[in-house]
């Protein structure tokens, strides 16, 4: 094995390539924003005057990406005192976005395209930082020897969908408690239905950025990053921010409740609990169609491992609690579990009101 990780290195060098130095594992994900605008917040069932959640923007309010390392807090992310501030647009043809899952979903493909150029084909373990399960990505061994480009080209590819299949796990682990800020249970977020198209346009726009230069350190994918998301705004036809605010409106009583508020689960009333590999923008018909290849994911193995929170899952079958790990073939089926639930909760309040 170590013969084999040699050869790649000696013969990377002998081609005058040398293997980028990647950033460390992304931490966390960027605070962003439930579906609506202006949403009003509330702290122990206590409505807090004077404060509102303001996640739309126009596109030049987006500043530079930047490598999540964590270092975005809420206020500066939401409030703009950072080089990077995210939220919600809606354009002609890609219908609404989530600029935080695009960035998020972007750096962990970097960050993976990284670790499996560096390790693809040899029996190597991704431990990243808890999401209510334990996350880990397996590396298979394999007898293939890779051409550069092949590596590449596959790395490439497995990245893009690993950080997809990473993205679906966070909405699912959303809608079971999951907290990225301490005592702030996020149900509000959990299958927005923005969200997923969101992460899989990140996944092909790092993708689109790796392919053109391979050897990008953190700094210049951040910098190509922020070019690309621009650019794919301005191709999609995102409009101003006045604009998207109307949009957003006309989905008051659809997709979400204005009377409602944060961090009240039902805030948003629509969700989009398909987890596929190939999307397009939720409620538009006849929009731009994306989707993420599903041809080397024999290669890795996204595994949820169980610890201390396994009786955040409490409630679902015993046949799914009783395996000995999750993978993405689990999840459609945890989601389905998830929608069921919702269904029946709102089905009680509206019978409850009439």
């Amino acid at each position: 094995m170590k013969s084999k990780i040699a050869s790649i290195v000696i013969s990377s060098l002998l081609c005058g390539v040398s293997l980028p130095a990647f950033a460390d594992a992304p931490v966390g994900v960027r605070p962003c924003c439930a579906f609506g605008t202006n949403l009003q917040t509330e702290v122990g069932g206590i409505p807090v005057p004077f404060v509102s959640v303001e996640n739309v923007m126009n596109i030049e309010d987006l500043g530079d990406h930047i490598y999540n390392d964590g270092s975005q807090g809420v206020a500066s992310s939401l409030m703009g005192f950072g080089d990077e501030s995210n939220g919600i647009f809606y354009s002609e043809k890609g219908g609404f976005l989530d600029s935080a899952h695009i960035r998020d979903t972007a750096d962990f493909t970097y960050y993976l395209y990284g670790e499996f150029y560096k390790h693809l084909g040899t029996d190597f373990k991704v431990t990243l930082s808890p999401e209510l399960k334990t996350r880990i990505i397996q590396l298979h061994s394999t007898s293939k020897e890779y051409t550069q480009a092949e590596r590449q080209k596959i790395s490439i590819e497995l990245a893009a969908l690993t950080s997809y299949r990473l993205a679906q796990w966070h909405e699912i682990a959303q809608w079971f408690g999951m907290e990225s800020v301490g005592g702030f249970k996020e149900y509000a977020s959990a299958f927005s239905p923005e969200d997923l198209y969101s992460n899989m346009l990140g996944a092909l726009l790092a993708s689109d950025v790796i392919n053109a230069n391979p050897n990008l350190d953190k700094d210049a994918f951040s910098t190509a990053m922020t070019k690309a998301i621009k650019a794919k705004f301005i191709e999609l036809g995102v409009g101003t921010k006045e604009e998207s605010k109307a949009q957003i409106k006309k989905m008051d009583g659809v997709w979400w409740d204005s009377s409602k508020r944060l961090p009240n689960k039902w805030v948003v009333i629509h969700r989009e609990y398909h987890l596929g590999t190939d999307l397009q923008p939720n409620g538009f018909k006849g929009e731009t169609k994306e989707s993420v290849s599903t041809e080397y994911e024999a290669l890795a193995t996204f595994m949820l491992m169980p610890n201390k929170n396994d009786k955040d899952f409490s409630a679902l079958p015993d046949l799914l609690k009783n395996k000995p790990y999750w993978t993405p073939s689990d999840f459609q089926q945890i989601a389905d579990f998830a929608k069921a639930h919702d269904d029946k909760e709102l089905a009680e309040k509206i019978t409850f009101i009439n």
